[in-house]
């Protein structure tokens, strides 16, 4: 840009060549989001679905911080995990991206029981901390 622009172009013309990046940004929430949007939702707790999806996994909204194991409208979470989350884990950006990529070796790690298995048969081996942060977009 020519040093004479007006400022007022240039900002225009700066917010301009952003937007192709943030229709991408976009474009990735959904492509993530479609790979959990059969078994989940994101609905705020006054009942706005932000993010719609199927009803037979738990609610994702407000997933950073929250005890593992613990959305009360859910009840068929595993042992594993609600042992996790009543012994005071809760969900982190680290521990969401290990449990997304293998569920099972995730609750073997934590629990130290080599039996413990997952009610959730996806893994999710990328993706995982722009999921987190598309959820905490939401949640926000």
């Amino acid at each position: 840009m020519h040093r004479t622009c007006p400022p007022i172009l240039r900002a225009v013309l700066l917010a301009l060549s952003l937007l192709p990046l943030a229709g991408q940004g976009a474009r990735a929430d959904d492509r993530l989001w479609a790979n959990c949007r059969t078994c989940h939702a994101v609905t705020a707790p006054d009942g706005t679905q932000l993010a719609r999806g199927g009803r037979s996994g738990p609610n994702l909204y407000g997933l950073a911080g929250r005890p593992l194991g613990s959305d009360p409208s859910f009840r068929l979470y595993s042992d594993a995990l609600v042992s996790l989350g009543a012994a005071g884990r809760r969900w982190t950006e680290g521990d969401f991206i290990a449990y997304l990529a293998s569920p099972d070796q995730f609750l073997q790690a934590a629990t130290g029981n080599a039996g413990a298995k997952s009610d959730m048969h996806v893994a999710m081996r990328q993706g995982g901390a722009e999921l987190w942060a598309y959820l905490q977009s939401l949640s926000n």
